[in-house]
């Protein structure tokens, strides 16, 4: 069933390391949503900056009234 207000944390998250020269950082990506990617020096950082893009995310689609993508995973 659709919720009004998906939480973020019901999200898949995919973070890995980049050794492409310039890059060397971690790279943090929303499977649900492709595009909507971060980076950070550490796994850590890489995770709160996802978390960031992921509300701006919810913020823009509230506001054009876009459903989001369902989450491929609930916690219940």
């Amino acid at each position: 069933m659709p919720t009004l207000n998906p939480d973020p944390r019901d999200y898949e998250i995919r973070i890995w390391y980049s050794v492409e020269k310039g890059d060397e950082c971690f790279i943090a990506q929303v499977v649900e949503w492709p595009g909507i990617m971060a980076h950070g020096a550490t796994r850590e950082e890489a995770a709160r900056e996802i978390q960031l893009a992921l509300q701006g995310a919810f913020e823009v689609v509230v506001e054009r009234g876009i459903k989001p993508p369902a989450p491929a995973s609930r916690h219940t």
